[in-house]
Formats: C-alpha cells, structure tokens, sequence
C-alpha cells in the first residue's frame, strides 16, 4: 500500500498544473495520504470527498479530480468493507463518478495470477485486470477492468512483466458484487497508462 501511495505522488509530481502542485503541498493534502496508509478509512473518505468539492470547476478528465475520485472509491470500499456502510451507501456514494475519469496507483505487471498487480483477461490483452485490497492484501476492495485505447500485445505484456504502471481512464460503470464479502467491480474505458522507471 506504501508504494501504491508513493505511486501517487509521483503521478501528481507529473501534473504541470499550479493548482495540483499547491494541492499536493498542503496539509490537508498530507493528512488524506496519512489516513490512506493507515487505512483511517472514514477520514480518507472525508477528506478526499472535501478535497473535491474545493474543485467544483474540474474538468471531468482533470488528472488531479482524477487522483482524488480514486482515493474516494478507495476509501469507500474500505468502509463498505468494514461494514460501515451498507451496498446501497456506497453505490450512492460513487455512482455520480460514471463518465469520469480515475487514475488508479500504480502496480506491477505480472504474468503470475497476484493481488494488486496487472493481469491479462482471459489471456487477452484487450483488458487488464486490477485486484485491489487493503494493505495487508486480505480483504478486495475492488475488481478493476482497464480498456486500453492502445492495446498492447501479448508479446508486449509478457516484456513488461515486473514493471510498474499507472492504469486509468473513464468510468463506463460501476457496481458491487458479492453479499458477505461486497466489493466494487470497476470498468474503465478508455484506457491509458503509464510507466515509472
């Protein structure tokens, strides 16, 4: 989850915008990524929700809105999977989201089946698969499916493998799936990507 974390400091380093760099530096700004890695799941979920409400102007693909929305589903997973809130609360809680772009941190390509890392779809490359979960990688937060606007090639999946990638796109739906163990299942379309060296 660190490195997940640390993965979005990076993405936002990237973002030349005044308005994301000062974000970035304020308290606030730090105490959401504190509560992100503690797993404080309420006050990442009330601060990320503050924190884009601060951005009512956003442009739908604005990348730091973009940073923020994934932070909220995140954290939202994390209270519906702690019982905090019920299916119908967290579906209402994310669904105004559809249409709109997230970046989720960044995870490793791996051609080996594993938690929180980029898998292939039924061995084909024209959706990757994301399983998130808490820190401990015990309880699944969500299922991500990413639909690459640059698909990449079998050949070019297994080349990546180890590397480590940002995945994000437009949200085409969003959903919960399962009754004693309720995660969110993501599609995202319109997919892109970026690698960290």
């Amino acid at each position: 989850m660190k490195k997940i974390i640390l993965a979005l400091f990076f993405i936002i380093a990237f973002l030349s915008k005044a308005g994301a760099q000062s974000l970035m530096g304020s308290q606030e700004w730090r105490d959401l990524i504190n509560n992100l890695q503690t797993e404080s799941w309420q006050d990442a979920n009330t601060k990320s929700l503050s924190l884009l409400n601060q951005m009512p102007n956003a442009a739908p693909d604005d990348p730091t809105a973009a940073l923020l929305r994934t932070m909220y589903i995140h954290s939202e997973a994390g209270l519906l999977n702690d019982g905090k809130v019920t299916q119908d609360e967290a579906i209402k809680a994310v669904k105004g989201f559809t249409g709109m772009m997230i970046i989720l941190p960044g995870h490793r390509v791996a051609l080996k089946w594993a938690l929180n890392t980029i898998q292939l779809v039924n061995e084909k490359t024209d959706t990757l698969f994301v399983t998130e979960t808490n820190k401990k990688g015990t309880d699944i937060f969500a299922f991500d499916y990413i639909i690459l606007n640059n698909k990449w090639s079998i050949e070019d999946f297994k080349n990546r493998d180890g590397e480590l990638y940002s995945l994000g796109g437009i949200i085409k739906s969003i959903t919960v799936e399962g009754h004693m163990l309720p995660r969110f299942k993501v599609i995202i379309e319109r997919g892109i990507y970026q690698k960290y060296e």
